[in-house]
């Protein structure tokens, strides 16, 4: 065995060495820390009063010292407000509040598609195959609290008469599509009321998914006073529950955090804990703060968003973004300024539902159900919907999928004619393409006496090659560009499965019931890993041995282990991709030997 064999043989080698280091030695032990760590934080957690939590407060007259003059309101013994929890539900979401914090502990969806992910393993994924029905995944779940730090729609104000976002609220009213809750301290005077309308979404309307948010706050005090006013989008994590994204693990399930300040969207996800393998020792950083005119901020939980934005334009403020193994937190703070018994209504749009695009760029512009535009401002929550490179290409293939599935119903068949659509449009590139391969095949002799001539010489070699592809009028790359075409499409339908909530959770047939998710019984892995070799076999081959080796086995190999944790819609796509050149070259040989091209003169 020659040198460049032991090379390409070791490269296999350590590529199969880290799927398995990856799959059964690293994810193990990550999984097991982070249940370690969801169990210390479960257990070890002590809940802070912070202020004026949990109290009435009575103010005495201030009290005056010679000296220094007026020193404070003097605070009576607090009276302690019971704790009480509010369930209320709508067409699309069963919601569920509590007094402290006067905001949302629980906002469970309850349509059938909006569910967490639910993965099966591999003896599970077999069973589904041959007919096992299980559980499906509990609904999505959308609101949770921050022991110690608040529920989901918190308030705060940050000045120095503060309150905490955990401060006790009395109920004041409550009923179908509406909840009002009060607090009042030495200072402040605290009214939220929560609207929403009683109606289900559709397509065009979100309204379904859409509540406002009234902040009224006075001044009680005796004293002119400045705050900030703090809207919080919380939600406490299971660190367990969490995967970050990586090659061969998979797309992950991460939550970020997000703040659009003026046309910029900043994003973040939990640093890694301890720095990760190239980290100088330095603490994880876990707030991020933007000022300027702010549009919303939310919380992206990968295909569901909670959102809360101003109502009825971009004010000037900042957010500050807070991501923690175990905590989500967006909060949005605009200036409040009031003199004594003066009181402001701020009002925040609140959305709480799937990333649907249509849904999302309907909130600012469309009507709901009763005529009444659905935001005064558009917020421009579409842009929580993160394509990154790939956008427009990303919108084509929505757009193409969505037109698929309205005429056939199955997104998987969906995906199936996608491909088909882009291999006819590539169809005169890929033909081209093979037939520059085809008519390598009567250079083959010719470049095997240059390698025997040269069998050292490895520059000499290609110099001479080059000469013979030119006096043939061969391209040796021309068979590339079909792939070099494809592979934005591959990236764009990747981040299109991973990000759009379309094709969330929609099935193919029996046990593929989520295109997003992986394959449980790694059968389209395997059969895209074996049409990419047998796809490599029919190609003339136009580079010596080893060459040959690495693209023909170790490439496809390689490409298989990665694509075990990848959504099955995109193995589905690349299966059938290659199932069709199968076909396409089987027919254009079978053309050529009728119908030979003609020899190419020098």
């Amino acid at each position: 065995m020659d040198q460049q064999k032991r090379l390409l043989v070791a490269i296999a080698l350590s590529f199969g060495l880290t799927l398995v280091w990856t799959q059964f030695v690293w994810k193990p032990q990550a999984e097991a820390e982070a249940a370690a760590l969801a169990a210390k934080l479960d257990g070890g957690v002590t809940l802070v009063d912070g202020g004026l939590n949990g109290a009435v407060v009575i103010a005495q007259p201030a009290v005056v010292d010679a000296d220094a003059g007026v020193v404070g309101d003097v605070i009576a013994a607090p009276t302690e407000l019971p704790v009480r929890e509010v369930s209320l539900e709508r067409p699309t979401t069963r919601l569920t509040f509590t007094t402290e914090g006067a905001g949302l502990i629980s906002a469970e969806l309850t349509g059938e598609r909006e569910r967490e992910e639910k993965h099966l393993s591999i003896p599970e994924g077999w069973q589904k195959l041959f007919g096992k029905k299980f559980e499906p995944a509990p609904h999505m779940n959308l609101a949770r609290a921050v022991p110690g730090v608040g529920p989901n729609l918190a308030v705060s104000l940050v000045g120095n008469a503060p309150v905490p976002a955990t401060t006790r609220y009395a109920v004041t009213e409550e009923g179908p599509g509406k909840v009002v809750f009060t607090a009042r301290t030495a200072t402040w005077e605290i009214v939220k009321t929560f609207t929403w309308a009683q109606t289900p979404s559709s397509d065009s309307d979100p309204s379904g998914y859409l509540s406002t948010l009234a902040v009224t706050v006075k001044n009680v005090s005796a004293n002119g006073q400045t705050a900030e006013l703090g809207v919080h989008a919380l939600r406490a994590i299971t660190p367990g529950a969490e995967e970050a994204p990586s090659m061969f693990g998979g797309i992950g399930n991460q939550a970020s955090v997000l703040c659009r300040v003026a046309d910029d969207v900043t994003r973040k996800v939990p640093p890694s804990e301890g720095g990760g393998l190239f980290s100088c020792g330095s603490a994880p950083k876990y707030d991020e703060e933007k000022k300027g005119p702010l549009h919303f901020v939310g919380i992206d939980q990968q295909y569901f968003l909670t959102a809360i934005w101003p109502k009825d334009a971009a004010v000037d403020g900042r957010c500050l973004i807070t991501a923690r193994p175990a905590e989500r937190d967006a909060a949005l703070f605009v200036p409040v300024s009031l003199q004594p018994n003066e009181a402001v209504t701020k009002n925040f749009g609140v959305f709480l539902g799937p990333k649907d695009l249509a849904l999302l760029q309907a909130v600012g512009t469309a009507n709901g159900a009763d005529g009444v535009k659905l935001s005064a401002f558009d917020p421009g929550l579409e842009k929580s919907v993160d394509f990154g490179l790939w956008a427009f290409i990303c919108k084509l293939l929505i757009f193409f999928l969505r037109f698929f599935h309205g005429a056939i119903g199955n997104w998987g068949v969906a995906i199936i004619l996608l491909t088909v659509m882009v291999k006819v449009l590539l169809l005169p590139l890929t033909h081209r393409a093979m037939v520059s391969a085809e008519s390598m095949k009567k250079l083959q002799p010719k470049m095997e006496a240059i390698r025997q001539k040269y069998p050292d010489d490895r520059e000499k070699q290609n110099l001479e090659m080059m000469k013979l592809y030119q006096e043939g009028k061969v391209n040796p790359l021309g068979g590339c560009l079909p792939l070099l075409l494809q592979l934005p499409i591959w990236a764009a339908l990747f981040t299109t499965l991973r990000t759009s909530y379309e094709l969330y959770g929609e099935p193919f047939y029996g046990v593929w019931s989520n295109l997003t998710s992986k394959d449980p019984t790694y059968i389209l892995p395997l059969l895209l890993g074996i049409t990419m070799i047998v796809t490599q076999r029919l190609q003339p081959q136009m580079m010596d041995k080893s060459q040959a080796f690495l693209m023909t086995w170790v490439m496809p190999v390689f490409f298989t282990g990665i694509m075990m944790n990848y959504p099955a819609g995109l193995a589905l796509y690349i299966f059938t991709n290659n199932l069709l050149s199968i076909v396409q070259q089987y027919a254009l040989r079978k053309y050529l030997e009728k119908n030979p091209p003609k020899e190419a003169k020098a």
